[in-house]
């Protein structure tokens, strides 16, 4: 399998990806199927207080993240056990956490239909533990963990118990926010707003109501946008008392206007999304889904942006010299020119694709020209290492792709996609089929193959003797079905690909070339009785 030579930086950026794609899928996974299966009847047989905090997991796990890694970036010295050690913790142990955690969940997933909530919510958690260790284990052994623990300072742990903490904060400090002024602005500019989208809304301004049909929102005090201003004010505020003596912060004060113009304007937004999603997809989506999370990710990725800001520009800092190399920009060729980008970053694109997908639309399949469109993009961007390999057409592979993909049209499933397809019309039905036939064919394989029969396969330890390739096929394996609705079928045919790739002789592009026959053979077949449900 190819391997190219890694030196420490690049080694330190592979294990930050393998990091955040553990958390990100993770914490995905875990919130997806919390809100989907145990929001409503936690509390009936678990504490209230654990039901709360799992509702809120992806606001903590952000915050913690946010605060954490501020305070570490202001005293780098109390984080030098840590940092300096990045990069040298093997990732076997985390990807061996990352699959008992996913495992877990998954198998809490099946217990509330077989009366087992108890249980259910129970392997749930000790999934999301497990996940978490993964995340950790990932960047660091726990020695470094260990040690940068015991010498992080009292403001840490502070940050760090107030970043779980903080949705609880936030309903403590709820009914001091409360401006009668900034509700109704915020209630006006939400009515102008969804006006200029063509949203046709009933209003009631006396009660802070906008309803359309059988969907209502009240924009009121929570909605106002007053806790968005309160947070990036104190997010500000503790930036400014962290890197006091990094920074300007007489300057600093000047961003806090734009902050929260920001702030609030990224509310009005949120709200009009929400809206829009209750009127035009489902209202349940909009409530339970995209209301749930979308406050939390918008004030994360101000404050980040606001940081990334403030340390780009020299004028803020007191050291401008030293401070301006922050701000470089061919900094990010080297990036994707990275093999291990290249096999990491599409698949977490892929994934994240297909969560937006399952967030915004009702029929999820209809938004895969777009996600086709993000696929194309993100192996753009890696283009070079792609092109450096060796592609052949092994008639192994290719044979080999086309018995899988006729054993997979042996088992025929029903044809659940065309009730979606039903509402396109012809011209967007045939971009539909195009973009679909394009990722299906060409773009997936190489995705998946990347990832599952390259990546995992050498970070499992696949080289290291039979029992090592064995252990390593069997995990990535376990991985590929997962994704798949016919995770038995997947998993057979996950076994040849990854035989294709590990053969003496054999290629990862080997691997693709089958995926790609595979799925072209279905594709065929989806063209020639319609039947879209194949793919």
């Amino acid at each position: 399998m190819l391997s190219l030579p890694l030196d420490a930086r690049a080694l330190r950026l592979r294990r930050f990806a393998l990091a955040a794609l553990i958390a990100a899928v993770g914490l995905t996974f875990a919130s997806l199927v919390f809100d989907a299966l145990f929001r409503e009847d936690c509390a009936t047989v678990a504490s209230w207080k654990y039901c709360k905090f799992s509702a809120h997991l992806t606001e903590r796990a952000l915050a913690v993240l946010l605060f954490g890694g501020l305070y570490a970036a202001a005293r780098p010295r109390r984080a030098a056990p840590l940092t300096a050690v990045l990069g040298t913790a093997t990732a076997m142990p985390a990807l061996l956490l990352a699959a008992g955690g996913a495992t877990l969940i998954a198998f809490a997933a099946l217990l509330p239909s077989l009366g087992h909530l108890l249980l259910a919510v129970t392997a749930w958690g000790a999934g999301v533990a497990f996940l978490a260790a993964a995340t950790l284990r990932a960047t660091a052994p726990w020695s470094a963990w260990s040690m940068a623990g015991r010498r992080m300072g009292l403001a840490f742990w502070i940050l760090v118990l107030a970043g779980f903490a903080l949705p609880e904060i936030a309903d403590t400090l709820f009914p001091l926010w409360h401006i009668a002024a900034f509700t109704r602005l915020s209630f006006d500019a939400v009515t102008f707003a969804t006006g200029a989208v063509g949203l046709e809304l009933l209003s009631y301004p006396e009660e802070y109501v906008l309803q359309h049909g059988n969907f209502a929102i009240k924009v009121g005090q929570s909605c106002s946008g007053v806790e968005g201003l309160a947070l990036i004010t104190a997010f500000l505020g503790g930036y400014a008392m962290l890197f006091r003596h990094e920074i300007r912060v007489a300057r600093l004060a000047l961003v806090l206007p734009i902050a929260l113009a920001l702030s609030w304007v990224l509310n009005i937004l949120r709200i009009v999304m929400l809206i829009w999603i209750g009127v035009h997809i489902s209202p349940t989506l909009a409530v339970e889904g995209f209301h749930s999370h979308a406050g939390w990710l918008m004030f994360s990725a101000l404050a980040l942006a606001l940081i990334t800001t403030i340390h780009g520009i020299a004028w803020f800092q007191k050291d401008a010299g030293g401070r301006t190399v922050h701000a470089r920009g061919p900094a990010l060729a080297p990036f994707f020119d990275d093999w291990n980008v290249a096999r990491l970053l599409p698949f977490a694109v892929f994934m994240l694709s297909a969560l937006v997908a399952s967030t915004f639309w009702q029929a999820p399949e209809l938004a895969y020209p777009l996600r086709a469109m993000v696929m194309l993009a993100v192996l753009w961007l890696v283009r070079r290492p792609l092109l450096a390999l060796a592609w052949r057409l092994d008639p192994l592979a290719l044979g080999a792709g086309a018995t899988i993909g006729t054993a997979w049209l042996a088992s025929h499933p029903a044809d659940a996609a065309a009730p979606a397809l039903a509402v396109l019309g012809p011209a967007a039905l045939a971009i539909w089929i195009a973009t679909r036939m394009i990722g299906t064919t060409l773009l997936v394989p190489v995705i998946e193959e990347l990832f599952f029969r390259s990546y995992l396969l050498d970070r499992l330890g696949a080289g290291r003797g039979m029992q090592g390739a064995l252990l390593a096929v069997a995990i990535s394996t376990a991985g590929f079905a997962v994704l798949h609705d016919r995770w038995l079928a997947a998993a057979l045919a996950g076994l040849v690909f990854a035989w294709l790739a590990m053969r003496p002789g054999g290629r990862i592009t080997d691997a693709v070339v089958a995926h790609m026959s595979a799925n072209g053979i279905i594709a065929v077949w989806a063209i020639t009785t319609g039947d879209w449900s194949m793919i």
